[in-house]
């Protein structure tokens, strides 16, 4: 082998090596207080039937490590094939959606369809992956199955289905409890049928992917360059992501939703130096496999020690978080969504700019009033008049204020996010601000007595910051390159999240309050509250026309940029605090609610505003309307039950984008 191959192999390997050895020790721990050594061999092939330990280690602990390495190194597999079609190191399998489908259909049987569930979750998990997956390429044939298409579908079956998802844990907490516990992974056997099930599923589809090897290898070199070469981008992608899809889909409905493996293991494989598709196919499994291995004996040392359950895929994140961050300074190249995207058309004219303008306000002076006359009581809906309206606007006006600030802010936010990271699949929970508020919130509810108002606020205001002093630590040697705070970003949320899940999966009677304050509801908003993030919305307003130079030279790269004088580092430094205290302001009021940040600078763009200034301010009057609408809608569709505005947000949101993408195919509307 020549010198230069050597590191290349030889760091992924260490970092192999390192993983299983420690691994492999802890399971050894764990087995030696059980049975000894000189036993291991014959529990494994032959158990003695009369034995106890023997069988239990036979058909219990030795089941769970084969099923553990086959779930890690397929996830690992379908995590570095989507990134490669896609272009994106940001892909995985749950970015299409497989996993929120499945665990939708299992907590929709649970509550409306028990019997379905008689002969296992296996089919139910399949189905519900089977039809996101279904969801997912209709809404991106419609635009040539490019990647930005993929990514934007997966992305709404994501958000769609885990608002719903969050709705049903709202109102069945009580029977869906058991499956909060399995959507964190549940790797339990009781004898060799999963494993020997998920091999043989997986080894077939691993061998197919393999045949697409060399056609994926040519997706490096553009998309004008392969179908030169006379590679059919769009089977070969459609292809390997059905495959893929098909191995993430196996996985669920075998042991539970287990996220972060398939971002985590191809990043890992990639920062230790295997940069060819070769390299990173033969090491992300094995990676994959290893990590997903430690954290389930790590998730069995706990429970066994200190009595802890926690969720393995919780403890997956949780290690191979950090490992990313440590990482993270190795990170080359950037997303390919610009030139993956369907052709852009024709900007906006000045004229119909300003009929956007102005009907974006008259739809929003309409959802005002709607929102503030417009009630349902006892007697079924009620609109009220003048004198009614004027008594009940103390009570009304504060949840309309606060709605349309914290829709003003994360539309900024997102805008500014996807114009500075020239990523128009950004969004403010990119940046783990949202995620960093979580984790504070969950402190609060789970470490002090009795908190109330101002102590959930204190705490959601100090994740915040702490999220964004580590971003700040973290991307700042990068001088705040677009890749390392994107990954940064996610990083720290899957972190935040995974502490999220090992609370929800506790058990504790105070998880429905968690659900609550995570969903997104005005419902404590205040008077004071919403005067702060009115003002807040009005500083920012004010703010953004300071950065309009930046806003518009960074998407031009960074050659052009410093060409033009601007100093990089410092306009994505500003960028990114004041991005960030618009976020962390919308999550102190209203929770991690950040699907606007999302999908209203994506709904002027569709409009084919391509102005940085119009743009923003345009994304903002979307803001503002869809949660005041979303507000309101909450409030009365299920009345006398009340629906978080962040679900309904998302579910209204995640409606329009798809009806948008099935409108008229993309090359007949202007921009995506």
């Amino acid at each position: 082998m020549s010198p230069p191959f050597v590191p290349i192999l030889r760091t992924p390997l260490v970092s192999v090596c390192a993983l299983f050895v420690l691994a492999a020790l802890l399971f050894a721990l764990r087995l030696d207080a059980r049975l000894a050594p000189a036993f291991w061999w014959q529990a494994l092939v032959a158990p003695s039937s009369s034995d106890v330990t023997q069988l239990l280690v036979h058909y219990g602990d030795f089941p769970r490590v084969a099923v553990t390495l086959l779930c890690g190194a397929a996830l690992g597999l379908a995590g570095v094939t989507t990134q490669q079609v896609l272009r994106n190191p940001l892909a995985e399998p749950v970015t299409l959606g497989i996993f929120s489908g499945a665990w939708l259909a299992l907590a929709l049987a649970t509550v409306y369809a028990p019997f379905l569930l008689a002969g296992g979750r296996d089919a139910v998990a399949l189905a519900g992956g089977a039809a996101a997956l279904a969801a997912v390429f209709a809404l991106a044939a419609r635009r040539g199955m490019s990647p930005l298409a993929l990514i934007l579908a997966g992305m709404i079956v994501i958000l769609c289905g885990g608002a719903f998802c969050l709705a049903l844990a709202i109102s069945h907490y009580d029977l869906l409890s058991g499956l909060l516990v399995w959507g964190g992974g549940a790797f339990a056997q009781h004898d060799w049928h999963v494993a020997l099930a998920l091999a043989a599923r997986f080894i077939p589809c691993a061998l197919l992917l393999l045949l697409c090897l060399r056609p994926m290898t040519v997706f490096d070199l553009g998309d004008t360059v392969a179908s030169s070469l006379g590679v059919s981008l769009h089977a070969t992608r459609g292809i390997v992501l059905l495959l893929t899809l098909l191995i993430a889909a196996f996985v669920v409905s075998a042991v539970g939703v287990i996220g972060f493996v398939g971002l985590a293991a191809p990043a890992v494989a990639r920062l230790a130096g295997a940069r060819r598709l070769r390299e990173r196919v033969i090491w992300s499994p094995l990676i994959g496999a290893a990590l997903l291995w430690l954290a389930d004996q790590l998730a069995q040392l706990c429970a066994t020690r200190f009595g802890m359950a926690i969720p393995t895929g919780a403890i997956t994140t949780l290690i191979g978080a950090p490992l990313l961050l440590v990482m993270l300074r190795r990170l080359r190249g950037r997303p390919d969504l610009a030139h993956a995207s369907a052709q852009p058309g024709a900007p906006i004219s000045p004229r119909n700019l300003c009929l956007v303008a102005l009907a974006s306000a008259l739809m929003l002076a309409m959802v005002i009033v709607l929102s503030l006359t417009l009630g349902r009581g006892l007697a079924g809906w009620h609109l009220s008049d003048a004198r009614e309206t004027a008594a009940l606007l103390f009570l009304r006006a504060p949840h309309v204020v606060a709605a349309a600030g914290v829709g003003v802010l994360l539309a900024l936010s997102g805008g500014m996010t996807q114009r500075m990271t020239g990523n128009p699949m950004a969004s403010p929970d990119l940046l783990g601000i949202p995620a960093g508020g979580a984790l504070g919130l969950t402190g609060a509810l789970f470490l002090t007595s009795a908190p109330g108002l101002p102590t959930f606020l204190v705490w959601c205001a100090a994740g915040s910051m702490l999220t964004l002093c580590a971003l700040v630590l973290i991307a700042r040697a990068s001088s705040f390159s677009p890749d390392t705070l994107i990954l940064a970003g996610m990083t720290l949320s899957a972190a935040f999240q995974a502490v999220s899940v090992i609370a929800i999966s506790s058990g504790d009677p105070r998880v429905i309050i968690l659900y609550n304050l995570l969903a997104g509801s005005t419902y404590n908003v205040g008077p004071w509250m919403a005067a702060l993030v009115a003002g807040c919305a009005l500083l920012a307003l004010a703010a953004v026309p300071l950065c309009r130079r930046w806003l518009e030279i960074l998407p031009l790269g960074d050659a052009v940029s410093m060409g033009l004088g601007v100093r990089i580092a410092g306009a994505r430094f500003c960028l990114l605090m004041l991005s960030a205290w618009l976020s962390a302001v919308a999550t102190l009021v209203i929770g991690p609610l950040s699907f606007i940040g999302l999908m209203a600078p994506h709904m002027a763009r569709m409009l084919g505003i391509r102005r940085d200034m119009p743009l923003l301010f345009i994304s903002a009057t979307f803001g503002a309307t869809l949660m005041i609408g979303s507000d309101w809608l909450g409030r009365w569709v299920l009345f006398p039950q009340e629906m978080p505005a962040g679900v309904m947000a998302t579910l209204l949101g995640g409606l329009y984008l798809i009806l948008t993408m099935f409108r008229r195919p993309a090359q007949d509307r202007p921009g995506f």
